[in-house]
């Protein structure tokens, strides 16, 4: 289990996003759970995170995020958020979950090379 808190968790989850769409990887998995202090924030701060999280994605990455159940009972106005400026994003309780979701033909993005393999960059994983 790590530390970090809410604020470095986000700034974690920047990083990587930033990361895959300057390296065309169009999807992502982020693992908070393991972080106890990774907790939902107020609306207000909900709002902020989603806002810099679809702006790092640019549209171009899609986030499957394997997080709490206090988070994702609690952080559905940010998902709201995000994807009213074009994240495609959403909270799942397990990685089995979340990657079914990220893998089917419905998220992935449209213009897809049939080079591109999970290893190869097709898929990214973060844990924080």
């Amino acid at each position: 289990m790590g530390h970090a808190s809410l604020a470095e968790g986000i700034e974690l989850i920047s990083h990587a996003v930033l990361f895959c769409r300057k390296q065309k990887i169009e999807r992502l998995l982020i693992d908070s759970t393991g972080l106890p202090e990774f907790r939902p924030p107020g609306m207000s701060e909900q709002y902020n995170i989603a806002e810099r999280i679809a702006a790092d994605a640019a549209s171009l990455v899609t986030i499957a995020h394997v997080a709490s159940p206090d988070w994702i009972r609690f952080g559905k106005f940010g998902l709201i958020v995000a994807k009213n400026r074009g994240l495609d994003v959403m909270n799942f309780r397990s990685e089995k979950e979340a990657l079914e979701w990220l893998l089917t033909p419905a998220t992935k993005p449209a213009d897809k090379s049939s080079s591109r393999v999970f290893e190869s960059g097709g898929l990214s994983r973060a844990e924080i």
